[in-house]
């Protein structure tokens, strides 16, 4: 046997076994691998978002554009290519962009999409900024299933441009505030993370799923019901345990069975624009899942159930907070800080967001900035400093981290800061962060049928609501009150605020309530809520550019030899931090692309004048073809090193540094050109003679 396997038949037989034994874990492994290569993605159509402002013009289909290129980007889709879109629509014989939905999905059927996202561009305009100018843009963006014609996702947000000097046309700037829209609207939906599950078994009119309040689900939340790609039946969540849910059917059209897809229903507010040109967003109740545009009751019954579990926190409603470095409003400008966030999935929607605060680590009694809820960002300028009770902000018992909750409180956030806010230093570090202020009418809490009070500031009061009568603590009532005095009356459309002192009387139609306190109001009245801070990615340095010392404007160089190119340090006399430096030269004065060569960057904690290491730079190294006659063009950079994300992307370049002003020179004479190359002579070995 020993001979057998050593001989050549016996190792070609042992070989044979071996790849015998091996094959079938080869075989699964490439049909695994297959399997995986057929698996597709889930197909979306974008069609041509109506444009309500100024039809006819081709920002409709820009919108669309920006937006599918968005949706692409992530990976995600297989969306459908706007050339197929655009032979569907004239192979139905339809208009661009669709008519009503029933067009609308007809269009996406035509080339077999399971999703069609349908837009609108609400309003834009271009108003001054600074001393330049800039676009903002409302978009409204609906993401149908095909099988239902039901929303199952959405945003609606308002984009801006950069701010731009100098005759840029209007067009320009409308169409950089559509891609930044797009953009945005692209991370909305991508947060609304829709529930989906599976039926496991069903019985009368009711069906059991194989996901529960750990995936999203919460009772009330309508669904459609899909097999494959058509739908079967649309129902209501209800019976929510962590891991399983039941769904109630409400219209079957082919009965629901085992292993059909449950999918939750988005709606998105409607938004419109007024004569004086404000736009209004109209509040629609959505119960889909705890980060849908307006359901923060849902988001505070979250809450509570953290907080009752111990961990005494709050879920964040904002995410990807940065704070960077820039001039405002140009490279021109001054110093400053811009901070940026989005609203995550947890964020009450745009229909309730009242306001965002801007805190800062320097500043411990108040933020340092109140922005409107329809943005996201906020530029911390140098020299704008508040004097003591200038700024207007939300406050309420203690300022304690967490949802806090007062109603009837004024929409002006009256309650002012009692200390000035001073204005941020050059090279001095910085940490932000930001938290929302948000609003929602009592009547849509939990419990909200009746009368609501919440607590602030100690005071108390009494009162009625329309449904019951009842005494507690706080601001907030249905019926009246007075300051020190008393007051009788009825009322739910109204109340009447006493002074020292006095008496005062109200009507109304319901019930009586008498009061001591300082407000009193209906069951009308709205709540407003304060998250969380979020604490931005890094630091943030404020800083002057640097200054070019030598050469001189349109100084001579030689061409044969390397010079010091010096600046002026970024460092000021109390800056405690490492500045990192980039010197750029470019045959170009606005540094295009491919004209540009970053030839030296270092980093100093050295204050005065900084240059280049060693021997200095020879500028002919990088143009050897440069005349006597050729300007080049050459600019410094700076930054703290330890800033993150950096300061905002220049807007020549798109590298973070602060750059100053760039300075030219010309060289003596014509550069020498570069050396040339020789040929190497292969060595090799001869024979021997």
């Amino acid at each position: 046997m020993r001979r057998f396997i050593t001989s050549l038949p016996g190792k070609v037989i042992s070989q044979v076994v071996v790849a015998a034994l091996i094959l079938p874990f080869i075989t699964l492994a490439l049909l695994k691998r297959a399997s995986a290569q057929i698996a597709t993605l889930p197909s979306w159509a974008v069609t041509e978002f109506v444009n309500k402002k100024s039809p006819g013009t081709s920002y409709g289909k820009l919108a669309a554009e920006a937006f599918s290129s968005e949706l692409g980007k992530t990976g995600e889709f297989d969306v459908v290519p706007p050339d197929t879109m655009v032979r569907a629509i004239e192979s139905l014989g339809i208009t661009s962009p669709p008519d009503g939905l029933t067009n609308l999905l007809r269009l996406a059927q035509e080339v077999r999409s399971t999703s069609v996202v349908s837009g609108e561009i609400v309003n834009y305009q271009v108003a001054k900024a600074g001393s330049g100018k800039q676009a903002s843009i409302v978009l409204r963006v609906v993401v149908y299933d095909v099988a239902s014609g039901l929303s199952v996702n959405g945003a609606v947000l308002r984009g801006v441009s950069a701010i731009r000097t100098g005759s840029v046309p209007d067009d320009t700037l409308i169409q950089d505030a559509i891609k930044q829209a797009a953009g945005q609207a692209m991370r909305q939906i991508q947060s609304h993370r829709l529930p989906v599950g599976t039926v496991l078994n069903t019985q009368e009119k009711k069906a059991l799923i194989n996901r529960g309040a750990r995936s999203g689900f919460v009772d009330g939340q309508e669904v459609i019901v899909l097999r494959n790609h058509e739908q079967v039946a649309t129902g209501k969540v209800t019976d929510v345990t962590p891991d399983s849910s039941y769904i109630v059917s409400s219209n079957e059209t082919r009965g629901i069975q085992p292993g059909d897809r449950v999918r939750v229903i988005f709606k998105v507010p409607e938004v419109d624009v007024d004569p004086n040109n404000d736009v209004h967003v109209h509040a629609v109740r959505n119960t889909t899942f705890p980060s849908g545009l307006v359901s923060v009751g849902l988001v505070l019954a979250l809450v509570a159930g953290l907080v009752g579990a111990g961990n005494g926190g709050s879920q964040d409603t904002v995410s990807n907070v940065a704070a960077s470095a820039y001039m405002y409003p140009n490279e021109a400008g001054i110093p400053a800080v811009e901070i940026t966030w989005s609203p995550n999935g947890f964020a009450g929607g745009i229909s309730q967001r009242a306001a965002w605060q801007i805190w800062r680590q320097d500043v411990l009694d108040s933020p340092i900035g109140v922005a409107n809820g329809l943005v996201q960002d906020y530029v911390d300028q140098l020299g704008t400093g508040t004097a003591a009770g200038a700024l207007q902000y939300a406050v309420f018992p203690a300022n304690q981290p967490g949802f806090n909750q007062v109603c009837n409180y004024s929409q002006d956030f009256d309650t002012t800061n009692t200390v000035a806010i001073p204005s941020i230093v050059i090279g001095q570090q910085y940490i932000y962060q930001v938290q929302e202020v948000y609003d929602l009418l009592a009547i849509d809490l939990p419990g909200g049928n009746t009368s609501v009070t919440g607590g602030s500031n100690g005071s108390t009061a009494s009162g009625t609501g329309t449904t019951s009568t009842g005494t507690g603590t706080g601001t907030t009532s249905t019926g009246t009150g007075t300051g020190t005095g008393t007051g009788t009356g009825t009322g739910t459309t109204g109340g009447t605020t006493g002074t020292t002192g006095s008496t005062a009387t109200g009507t109304g139609t319901t019930s009586t309530g008498t009061g001591t306190g300082t407000t009193s109001g209906t069951t009308g009245q709205i709540c407003y809520f304060l998250t969380s801070k979020v604490t931005a990615i890094g630091l943030a340095t404020p800083i002057n550019p640097p200054s070019l010392v030598s050469p001189a404007q349109g100084a001579s160089l030689s061409g044969t030899q390397a010079t010091d190119f010096l600046v002026t340090s970024v460092l000021g006399q109390t800056s405690q931090f490492t500045a990192q430096y980039v010197l750029e030269f470019s045959s170009t004065i606005n540094f295009a692309k491919g004209t540009y060569f970053q030839v030296a960057s270092f980093t100093s904690n050295q204050k005065g004048t900084v240059g280049t290491p060693g021997a200095g730079v020879n500028p002919a190294t990088y143009f050897p073809n440069a005349t006597s006659t050729t300007p080049i063009y050459w600019r410094y950079g700076a930054r703290n090193i330890a800033d993150v994300p950096g300061p905002a992307p220049d807007f020549l370049t798109h590298e973070r540094f602060i750059f100053c002003p760039a300075r030219s020179f010309t060289f003596t004479g014509t550069p020498p050109p570069p050396p040339k190359k020789t040929k190497r002579t292969k060595i090799g070995h001869g024979k021997a003679g």
